[in-house]
């Protein structure tokens, strides 16, 4: 019992529900908090029109850094050894990139009307045409194939012009956007070679800043880095150029076997290079069964032996050396992460969706090696 002539000791105040959300320390965190993340996206919104050159900027970045390297033990100036590789870009990549669009696009244009007369008349005489008797083995897998195409009620012709109409208009709209905003597509180039520059002149120290501000352990945030550098360099170095290697070589067998429009089939080849197991052929096999159609069978012996040998084996002998000891990413995540990010945000998810992916799979390779629980 309490003495009654001492009063008790003074017991502690019950806090309130509302003492708990709103006293000053908390409201000062929720406000700082509230406002940093509403400038960031505010920021985001500045840079968004910018986004484009500016990921593009830092994929060629990637792509050259070890050229950076190499020029900077000659040349020990950051500045001048990134200015001399941004020009050298400009004129190896920009500006040839930029003058095979203009054909690319030229080629897209003149090409779907064409082809789709040409599917029209191969339909309505009769598919897949014969030669009473030329090439009768050829003619026969031509016919099963049809009674095949008829069972499961594909028509073949339909399908592939439907495909070739929407690649050829959707390369014709992104050129006539080009022509039509030159100005403005002049200007993100020039952002673009600017933030390559100070990229390759900034970029360690600027991944350094970045680091700093992720509230996680040194630790993690190195594996981190580790991962994105072993992921992103496989991604963009190993496909990029791989891909683009192969492109170039069957748009040259195209053209070398007669194909017309080389250019553009050689930009899907390159796309589809990353399609696991098929690859490039699904544009230069129908190419030799044309030639083989139009009784051209030198050419379809040529293309294939070209495409066989020199477009099949390039990727063997190329990938290693841009890549190293990197690791290899799954190439059917690749490609549908690509194809997902063309969907979801248009021609700029090409560049993000690799990133992304890259950011998972390190996340992924964190969680097992620090956070799965013993036995899981």
């Amino acid at each position: 019992m309490t003495d009654p002539g001492n009063p008790p000791p003074d017991l502690p105040r019950p806090t309130s529900a509302a003492d708990g959300l709103f006293n000053r320390e908390r409201l000062l965190v929720v406000f700082f908090f509230a406002a940093y993340f509403f400038l960031i996206y505010q920021l985001f919104l500045v840079l968004a029109p910018f986004l484009a050159p500016l990921l593009g900027a830092a994929m060629l970045a990637l792509v050259v850094f070890p050229l950076r390297q190499f020029v900077l033990r000659r040349i020990p100036s950051p500045s001048v050894a990134s200015l001399l590789i941004t020009i050298l870009v400009m004129v190896t990549v920009i500006v040839p990139a930029s003058v095979l669009t203009w054909i690319l696009v030229r080629e897209a244009a003149q090409m779907v009307p064409e082809l789709n007369a040409w599917l029209t008349a191969q339909r309505s005489q009769g598919w897949p045409m014969t030669r009473n008797g030329e090439l009768a083995a050829f003619d026969r897998l031509l016919a099963a194939a049809q009674r095949f195409f008829d069972m499961i009620e594909l028509d073949v012709p339909s399908v592939a012009s439907e495909t070739v109409r929407e690649l050829g208009n959707r390369i014709t709209s992104a050129g006539a956007t080009i022509v039509r905003k030159f100005v403005t597509v002049l200007f993100q180039l020039f952002i673009l070679l600017l933030a390559l520059f100070f990229f390759l002149r900034d970029g360690p120290s600027m991944i350094a800043r970045l680091m700093d501000l992720v509230p996680m352990e040194a630790e993690s945030k190195a594996m981190v880095l580790r991962g994105l550098d072993r992921t992103v360099v496989a991604m963009v170095r190993g496909t990029l150029i791989t891909a683009s290697a192969q492109g170039l070589l069957v748009g040259i067998g195209l053209a070398v076997a007669g194909i017309p429009y080389p250019v553009l089939l050689g930009f899907v080849a390159t796309f589809l290079a990353v399609v696991p197991f098929i690859g490039t052929a699904i544009v230069w096999v129908p190419a030799v069964v044309y030639l083989v159609m139009t009784d051209q069978i030198g050419a379809a012996i040529g293309l294939t032996v070209w495409g066989v040998v020199a477009v099949g084996l390039i990727d063997n002998l190329l990938r290693p050396i841009v890549v190293g000891s990197h690791a290899r990413l799954p190439a059917t995540l690749l490609f549908l992460g690509v194809l997902g990010g063309f969907q979801v945000y248009g021609p700029v998810g090409g560049l993000i969706s690799p990133l992304l992916i890259a950011c998972v799979i390190a996340f992924a390779r964190i969680y097992r090696e620090r956070y799965r629980p013993p036995g899981a």
